[in-house]
Formats: structure tokens, C-alpha cells, sequence
């Protein structure tokens, strides 16, 4: 079982609220780490030996949207970066958002629902999900 982190990328102090709510009701052993912008999420990652569990961004984020940090992830060229979710989680989305996160290899787009049971069914999928897909290690600094 992968305990490593779960990191929330989110400007939005409520939706923060929402996510730990959710994770103490579903007892998910992960830890979770709250970052407000793409710049506070990538200079942590660069200070970091191996890479969290799960990242899982907000698209519309001050300064860097969540695309951006995902070209920027993925520029670096890390190995700590190429196995890591990297999960769009927003408002509301397009067709043209929905493609273009693909084009960028998210592992995931999903809307954030504002009712309670509904949020947890989707983190406790995602969460699910990746804990039992088989991926490579995700490397060292």
C-alpha cells in the first residue's frame, strides 16, 4: 500500500476544508498537503527526495494555472515526476480543457462536486484506484 502523500493544490481555503473533512471521514492513511499556488507546490517537489502519492491541482490557480504546472512538472524531466497522478480537479470545465489535460498526460479531470457524499465518492475512487495500479518507482532527487 503506497502511504506516501496526497497533495491538494487549491487556492480555495473552503475546498481545502471540504477535502480534509472528507479524508477524516474515509480514515485514508495518506497524509495530505495543502498548497496554495503552482510556485509554493513546485519549489516543495524540488526540496523533496521522492515525489508524493497522488497530486491533484486545481485548474484555475493564482499566477500558474494548473496546466502550466503540469508543462513545468514535466519539463524538468525528473523521474520523480513521470509515475506521480497528476489529477485536474476544478469548477467546471470545457471540451477544449478536457483535451488539452490530456494532451498534457493528466491521469485524471474531474469536477468538483459541492455536495459532501459526493465528494467523498470521487476521492475514495481516485484514491482506490491508485493504490492498486501498478506503476514504476518514482525515483530519486
Amino acid at each position: 500500500m503506497n502511504t506516501g502523500s496526497v497533495w491538494i493544490i487549491d487556492s480555495d481555503i473552503d475546498d481545502q476544508e471540504m477535502v480534509r473533512e472528507v479524508w477524516k471521514e474515509l480514515h485514508l492513511p495518506n497524509e495530505l498537503a495543502f498548497f496554495e499556488t503552482a510556485e509554493e507546490a513546485m519549489g516543495h517537489l524540488a526540496n523533496i527526495p521522492t515525489a508524493p502519492f497522488i497530486i491533484i491541482s486545481e485548474l484555475r490557480l493564482p499566477k500558474t494555472n494548473g496546466f502550466e504546472l503540469r508543462e513545468k512538472m514535466l519539463a524538468t524531466h525528473s523521474p520523480k515526476f513521470k509515475s506521480v497522478p497528476f489529477i485536474i480537479w476544478t469548477s467546471h470545465a470545457s471540451e477544449e480543457y478536457i483535451i488539452r489535460a490530456y494532451d498534457l498526460s493528466v491521469h485524471g479531470f474531474f469536477i468538483k462536486d459541492p455536495r459532501f457524499e459526493e465528494l467523498k465518492v470521487t476521492f475514495l475512487n481516485i484514491i482506490n484506484y491508485w493504490l492498486r495500479c501498478k506503476i514504476p518507482p518514482k525515483g530519486e532527487k
